[in-house]
């Protein structure tokens, strides 16, 4: 079974340069391959096809289509990507209209095919009548909506906080844009420095370099991005006055 795309091209196509895997000779169309042992006895392993297409459909519904378009990840992002689990902090920094935002967006589609990885909301499961949230497994989230989520007139504002640190990959796109309260300045080092401690992988869009972002998000945060990330800056023309 082929999934297709509102335009007809195969989930296949889009993400094929990403390494996205084949279909078992033997699948079975439902995740499922069967295959005979060495002694001839049949059984069934995982298709890496079908897992490759959850892992295709959960990002597509993670990108704006205004994203969608394939594009060639920067060398140094494309070896982050290769760390898989092993990756932590990338930093992308550049002007404005440069393709932070979409070489991004590529990025954590990427990685979620080199770890298979499907990108899903909270949710809260139940074990015996006890109730627990599970954090999303992939959170792409702007820092100006992330903000709005964490000032103190939020009634909830540790929910944002839990879903940030514990989602396996986190996205936060144009810091620096807005100059959060001191309030919101530590709930997000709380967000950083959590990540940094678990070394879990994140990934960081802003017009300016880490250190610069002191008088916006504090020192402490600033001084954890720089030591947590690899920096890339991402140059060229402002794409929105090209376009």
């Amino acid at each position: 079974m082929t999934r297709t795309l509102v335009d007809d091209t195969p989930i296949a196509d889009l993400f094929r340069d990403l390494g996205m895997p084949p279909h078992h000779e033997n699948c079975d169309g439902y995740g499922w391959a069967n295959v005979d042992d060495e002694n001839g006895h049949m059984g069934a392993i995982r298709c890496m096809g079908c897992a490759g297409e959850n892992v295709a459909a959960g990002v597509l519904a993670l990108i704006p289509v205004r994203f969608r378009k394939p594009i060639e990840l920067l060398p140094a992002v494309a070896e982050w990507v290769k760390r898989g689990n092993q990756a932590e902090g990338l930093f992308l920094c550049g002007n404005v209209g440069t393709g932070k935002t979409h070489q991004a967006y590529w990025a954590m589609a990427a990685w979620c095919f080199r770890t298979l990885t499907t990108p899903a909301s909270a949710r809260v499961s139940e074990t015996y009548g006890e109730q627990r949230r599970i954090p999303p497994s992939v959170k792409f989230i702007r820092a100006t909506t992330l903000f709005d989520e964490l000032r103190p007139s939020n009634q909830n504002t540790r929910q944002p906080v839990v879903d940030s640190q514990g989602a396996r990959l986190l996205i936060l796109d144009d810091l620096g844009a807005e100059k959060p309260s001191e309030f919101t300045c530590e709930k997000l080092y709380e967000i950083v420095d959590q990540r940094y401690a678990d070394a879990k992988p994140m990934i960081v869009t802003s017009n300016v370099p880490p250190r610069a972002l002191s008088d916006q998000v504090g020192e402490r945060v600033a001084s954890r991005f720089a030591e947590y990330c690899e920096v890339v800056p991402v140059t060229g023309p402002d794409r929105r006055k090209s376009a």
